[in-house]
């Protein structure tokens, strides 16, 4: 019996040693938080500090990175509710990326947490320093690919873009003119193609870029519930249809029977690219285009009207079939 209770007491030991040096070895979030919050000058509940993280999304050895969140809360003071903490999507595996962002001076430190290298890195992400192309000139950056998201979104958090804005870059995972389209056609969706009773949304996007994901954040039209209909055209399509700039047909029909109208939209990005210098980069169109969020007829444009029957809304949707087409704008 003795001789056992040895035994267990020895594989404890030897278990706890390895646990104290395994965790020895392990940086510590806490502190590498604390420290990016001096290094930024910035304290705990400061109105001007921003956090931006990929936590709710990660899943790795069986823990999830939501547990992260909480710890984020405690020391920086941020919260969902108070608009300054923002998430954006990832896969699960994905290390995990914290910025601590001073929304006065611009500068940001960024952890970026994996198994095989823990590092903190700061610099500026004020909106006119990511403007520039000799910002993105540096590819020694760890943070890698989630740079464009972070500054992206930070930047638009220091001009003022609306919360239901982020909501679309959390999904798409980042801000560019691209997912600002979607969102300035489902506003002028939301304003001018209110739903009445027994009415639904059938989208219809129709070529394929950024704009879907807005579409889903905010009008809950997603493929799951049938409420959207991805569809990509063949470059000989597109040269097909005889109105400018085409983005998206949206159906507003009843629930039973599919009848009601369809309105085609279209986007200019000519529009877009006018509003910055030749050749800016997609940061500084993005960041122009917060200016005209409410104002998306600057942009979007209704480039026709159709009565759609049951028997058009199958065919329209159905997959094999150009929806420009059917409804006669082809030539």
């Amino acid at each position: 019996m003795k001789r056992c209770f040895k035994n267990f007491m020895l594989v404890m030991v030897v278990f706890m040693v390895a646990l104290a040096q395994a965790n020895a070895a392990e940086p510590d979030l806490e502190q590498m938080i604390r420290q990016g919050m001096e290094e930024i000058h910035v304290q705990k509940g400061a109105p001007d500090l921003l956090v931006v993280t990929n936590a709710p999304y990660l899943r790795q050895n069986n823990t999830f990175g939501i547990e992260k969140v909480l710890l984020l809360e405690q020391m920086t003071g941020c919260t969902t509710g108070g608009q300054n903490m923002l998430f954006f999507q990832r896969p699960q595996t994905n290390p995990l990326s914290i910025t601590l962002f001073h929304k006065t001076t611009g500068d940001a430190a960024i952890i970026t947490w994996s198994n095989e290298k823990k590092i903190k890195e700061t610099m500026n992400l004020s909106p006119s320093t990511v403007s520039e192309k000799s910002f993105w000139d540096n590819k020694d950056r760890f943070c890698g690919p989630d740079l464009f998201t972070i500054s992206t979104i930070a930047g638009s958090w220091a001009l003022g873009a609306p919360y239901d804005y982020f909501k679309c870059a959390e999904l798409h995972n980042h801000i560019c003119p691209g997912i600002t389209s979607g969102y300035l056609i489902a506003r002028m969706i939301q304003r001018d193609y209110s739903l009445k009773k027994g009415e639904k949304y059938t989208i219809i996007s129709c070529p394929v870029w950024c704009k879907e994901d807005a579409f889903m954040a905010m009008l809950d039209t997603t493929p799951g519930k049938g409420g959207m209909i991805v569809k990509k055209l063949t470059k000989a399509q597109k040269e097909t249809i005889t109105i400018d700039n085409p983005a998206a047909i949206l159906l507003i029909t009843d629930k039973k029977n599919n009848i009601g109208r369809a309105i085609v939209f279209s986007f200019d990005f000519n529009k877009v690219k006018a509003l910055v210098p030749k050749e800016s980069t997609k940061p500084a169109m993005a960041f122009a285009m917060l200016k005209y969020l409410d104002q998306p007829e600057k942009f979007t444009t209704v480039s026709g009207t159709f009565a759609v029957t049951g028997d058009l809304y199958e065919k329209m949707v159905t997959a094999g079939s150009n929806p420009y087409e059917l409804i006669g704008l082809t030539r």
